[in-house]
């Protein structure tokens, strides 16, 4: 590993990037809120590809009249960024390829195409060279990037740290709602066992909704054993579900959990897919201070252990990409909250990080 200098994400992409509520942070550009409004899918879903096309089309108007004719996308899941790539395949007609990496270093290095039509799969983000060298890129190509685990906290390298922060987050804003009824042993035991792949039809893998289950059995409210054998029994329908009976539950006990509670459920009920606000804005502080905190003199491996790094991989791909007039830009599912603060502070794509690869 090498240390290329210290750079912010907006020297490469400017404020051509939309986090979760898929609002440019370019006012030039129209949203989600301007595409569809009243609505709030994912990545992968048909619905994120229309609104994607359309961003990625406003935004190659702002450059030039020729329309855009083939992309490519980078991430790190096959799910989700690798799914957003055959949604925006299938919807608009442009030709391309999407890169997944997931570095494994105990693994002999590969790249390799998938099962789906035009998405490879790494284990090193150094084969982003090899993925590039079959592509030619011009004014007609759009690239789009993912930011976290992939542009920034690379998968596999330094992805921990934005884990560790929003794990903290989650953690004191958890403790913040119980005070001194917060048991950490059971906020341990509570979230690991429904963070896992098994219940994402319960939780929609949010976090959110994972930190509002941790406060609803540090509260008493309701047990994780008891929650676990209503899901697997069937009797625990949704989520949706579960907010009505806690609440329900809450009512009854007299709970002093009831104002948290209403809040909660009120945006969750909107459509807020990011109802726990507290816990966001405390990611987001958590996340910040991961970004060019590491002291001078330090050597590439123990920058990567202490904070959150652009990835020169990506970077140098991206820029080569950029001076052969492609379109770039940034798509995250991190919550804007999370991204973006309150706004007493600049957006994560705006902070100065080392840049560090092979």
């Amino acid at each position: 590993m090498h240390i290329y200098g210290r750079h912010a994400v907006a020297d490469l992409l400017g404020d051509f990037v939309a986090f979760r509520n898929i609002r440019p942070v370019d006012p030039r550009l129209p949203g989600l809120a301007d595409i569809a409004p009243n609505t709030q899918p994912r990545k992968g879903d048909d619905a994120y590809a229309a609104v994607a096309i359309a961003i990625l089309t406003a935004a190659q108007a702002t450059r030039t009249t020729k329309p855009i004719r083939q992309f490519m996308m980078l991430g790190d899941t096959r799910q989700s960024d690798g799914g957003t790539y055959m949604t925006i395949a299938q919807r608009s007609g442009w030709h391309g390829a999407a890169f997944i990496c997931d570095e494994k270093r105990a693994e002999d290095p590969s790249l390799s195409l998938s099962n789906d039509t035009g998405v490879y799969i790494a284990n090193r983000w150094q084969k982003l060279s090899q993925f590039a060298e079959q592509f030619t890129v011009d004014d007609q190509t759009a690239i789009i990037i993912d930011l976290d685990k992939t542009l920034i906290g690379a998968r596999g390298r330094n992805h921990q740290l934005i884990d560790a922060a929003r794990l903290t987050a989650l953690k004191r804003a958890v403790s913040d709602v119980l005070g001194t009824t917060y048991d950490d042993v059971l906020f341990s035991e509570t979230y690991h066992r429904f963070n896992q792949p098994r219940f994402h039809r319960f939780t929609g893998d949010n976090q959110d909704f994972l930190a509002f289950i941790c406060v609803m059995a540090g509260g008493s409210i309701v047990t994780p054993e008891a929650l676990q054998a209503m899901l697997e029994q069937g009797i625990m329908l949704n989520f949706a579900h579960f907010v009505d009976l806690t609440g329900a539950r809450i009512q009854s006990f007299g709970s002093t959990l009831a104002p948290f509670h209403t809040s909660f459920a009120d945006l969750y009920r909107n459509g807020d897919m990011t109802p726990f606000k507290s816990f966001r804005y405390l990611e987001y502080h958590e996340t910040t201070a991961r970004f060019g905190c590491a002291p001078e003199g330090l050597d590439a491996l123990d920058i990567l252990n202490r904070e959150i790094c652009i990835t020169h991989e990506v970077w140098e791909a991206a820029m080569r990409w950029k001076a052969a007039g492609a379109l770039l830009f940034g798509l995250s599912d991190k919550p804007d909250e999370a991204a973006c603060g309150t706004g007493d502070g600049p957006p994560i794509h705006r902070l100065v990080t080392h840049l560090i690869g092979s």
